[in-house]
């Protein structure tokens, strides 16, 4: 009995040994797999990172170019590591860990008649490789042994330009009525739709019943949804703005703005208000750029003083008021202006999601 009870106890004592093993094995498995998994994650991440800093550079080359708009995507020089490609780039990422993105000349597509521009180059389809790979031979292609890829992904976009058509060089663009009242003033005349009521000062011509086409379309090419998707700030309520506006930024409030003394207008760019615009006196507002409003009947575009816009004030389907009280409410075409703001805010920019590919 001794030697049975003996026996058992060593088989048991041998049995937790292996169990134990195996359980310590597995453990291993498991960590070593999740530790691979967590490591392909992040590579993936990483790859993305550099394939959508090839779409931003991509970009940034568009916005560059001379001519405008963009015909050819051919990046030469110092702009590519590599120009029979398209936009190249490699960078450190750490250690012996390099980044790479490519934009093919190949995959560019001017893509605007398909959207229905009749302007060439207005719209661009690009798609950008972003691989992450380990770097052993710096003499070797980054594909090639024994370099690594390591990650890669695939992404593409849309990009368009906004472009600024303005039918009469005038400090005020207005679908309906124009009233210039007491202390206001409007340098670069006023061209209308509608009648001009002029109580105040108006240096330049005044252009009634012009008949001028002024919608979105026609000013830039786009629905208000689109201008929308388009803009760099997008909000449906003053509120919403940040506290210090850009100073060239498209802009759009999706309903009625108001801007008081507590909440001045001031910045410059592009803004797009698809409602009323009522600047209230004491604001003091001082906006450069171009103000596009997109009125209601029921309402008036409202301008009080002390104010200054620099730039074009257009306005749309409600009347227009710029007046002030003891102070002056004003209003000033600037052509230098408004060249500059088609050149930094009119460029391309996303017009899409980014559209991604599997990770291979």
């Amino acid at each position: 009995m001794r030697k049975k009870g003996g026996f058992i106890l060593v088989f048991v004592v041998l049995l937790i040994l292996i169990l134990s093993v195996f359980i310590a094995v597995g453990m291993a498995i498991v960590l070593n797999l999740q530790r691979s998994l967590r490591v392909s994650f992040n590579v993936n991440l990483k790859a993305d990172e550099v394939a959508n800093a090839g779409i931003e550079d991509a970009i940034s080359w568009f916005k560059r170019q001379l001519t405008q708009p963009v015909l050819i995507f051919s990046p030469q020089g110092e702009d590519t590591e590599d120009p029979s490609i398209g936009l190249v780039r490699e960078y450190l990422i750490s250690g012996n860990i390099y980044g790479r993105y490519e934009v093919p000349k190949s995959d560019a597509k001017d893509v605007s008649e398909e959207r229905g521009v009749t302007q060439p180059g207005s719209i661009w389809k690009l798609t950008s490789y972003g691989y992450v790979f380990q770097k052993i031979d710096p003499d070797k292609r980054f594909n090639e042994p024994p370099n690594r890829i390591l990650g890669r992904s695939k992404l593409s976009t849309e990009i368009r330009r906004v472009s600024v058509n303005l039918p009469i060089e005038a400090a005020i663009l207005a679908e309906k009525n124009v009233k210039v009242g007491s202390g206001g003033r409007v340098r670069g005349g006023v061209a209308t739709n509608g009648k001009v009521t002029k109580i105040g000062e108006i240096q330049g011509t005044i252009l009634e019943n012009q008949k001028m086409p002024l919608d979105p379309s026609s000013i830039f090419g786009l629905s208000l949804d689109e201008l929308s998707n388009l803009a760099d700030i997008s909000v449906s309520k003053v509120d919403e703005l940040p506290e210090k506006l850009p100073t060239s930024a498209l802009i759009y409030i999706d309903g009625n703005a108001q801007f008081s003394i507590t909440r001045p207008l001031n910045g410059g760019g592009i803004l797009i208000v698809n409602g009323n615009l009522n600047i209230q006196a004491g604001s003091n507002s001082n906006f450069t750029g171009i103000i596009y409003v997109a009125g209601k009947a029921a309402s008036n575009y409202i301008q009080q003083a002390p104010s200054l816009i620099s730039g074009c004030l257009v306005v749309t389907g409600s009347e227009s008021n710029i007046e002030g009280t003891g102070e002056i409410s004003e209003i000033d075409y600037d052509k230098n202006i408004i060249d500059m703001m088609k050149r930094r805010v009119g460029l391309y920019r996303r017009a899409t999601p980014i559209i991604k590919e599997v990770n291979q």
